[in-house]
């Protein structure tokens, strides 16, 4: 996550080029291991192992090391070792740049100091980004205003792009929150969380991002829009929308979700508080709905 907002910011700046990042981003997916890859390897897991905790990360909001423990398939020592095997993002894209010759290591200080300061991050903050600490991420570029909601409208953007990352694209960052006067959807899937209030959520992009989101979720190819990648976009709200509804259970708080459809061409006119969060992936851009109409 950290790749792709700091990644951006030297686009804009001119010191890379749109060819040169995307090279540097792809090198990184290439060098970068998970945990659990990292795991069989070590020996600590085996794959069958380390497949039940991924399909328990689809049922809980929580990291696969953690999964990993609770299930007795790790230790808190080996989970330590793996993670020193993990080399911080911001570090591997430091080097990335360095050995292409596209930044000096004092360069990369100095824009690193020049992002914090235009962005008006605090030292924390600029380390939450650095470790894709996603709520302090979401805490620092998200701002719902004055609405009795706005602490579920963060709770519901940290889930989701924690459910981009797992399942859909670790490359990805965020920009700052819209509120939406009107807005044109090209594909939306949407679905009503229904409890004490009545809360809109829908996902929508252009015809690429639209399918290969519904892809990566459904570990299928797309080509076009049709009925597939559209139940498998639908589904990957209903997915993360199911989790948001857990979370605020556990928070003695019950919440049921209406059925998702699909909307072409749609154009969104709310008379009430309604957000629009454009999510940058390495694949286009994903828009991110929630609000009241």
């Amino acid at each position: 996550m950290f790749s792709a907002f700091f990644g951006n910011y030297l686009l804009n700046k001119g010191i890379v080029t749109g060819e040169q990042l995307s090279q540097v981003l792809e090198n990184q997916r290439i060098i970068r291991l998970k945990l659990g890859m990292l795991a069989i390897n070590a020996g600590y897991m085996n794959a069958r192992q380390v497949d039940e905790i991924h399909e328990l990360q689809a049922l809980k909001d929580k990291r696969f090391g953690d999964l990993a423990i609770e299930k007795g398939y790790l230790t808190t020592v080996q989970l330590d070792a793996l993670l020193k095997q993990q080399k911080s993002e911001h570090l591997l894209l430091a080097q990335a740049l360095i050995d292409d010759g596209l930044i000096t290591i004092e360069g990369f200080e100095k824009e690193i100091n020049n992002y914090k300061k235009e962005h008006g991050l605090t030292d924390e903050q600029l380390d939450a980004l650095k470790h894709n600490n996603v709520e302090m991420v979401v805490h620092a570029f998200l701002a719902f205003g004055e609405s009795t909601l706005s602490k579920h409208y963060s709770d519901y953007v940290t889930l989701f792009l924690k459910n981009m990352i797992r399942f859909i694209d670790a490359d990805l960052r965020i920009d700052r929150v819209e509120k939406i006067d009107t807005i044109q959807m090209p594909h939306l899937v949407r679905q009503t969380i229904t409890g004490d209030a009545r809360i809109f959520t829908g996902l929508s992009g252009e015809e690429l991002p639209f399918i290969t989101l519904a892809g990566r979720y459904a570990d299928e190819k797309f080509d076009k829009i049709e009925e597939y990648p559209i139940d498998a976009a639908g589904e990957f709200l209903n997915f993360h929308n199911g989790l948001f509804t857990v979370n605020l259970s556990d928070e003695g708080i019950e919440m049921t979700l209406d059925v998702q459809s699909y909307l072409e061409d749609s154009t969104l006119t709310p008379s009430n508080q309604l957000y629009h969060i454009p999510i940058y992936t390495s694949f286009g851009v994903i828009d991110l709905i929630i609000g009241q109409l």
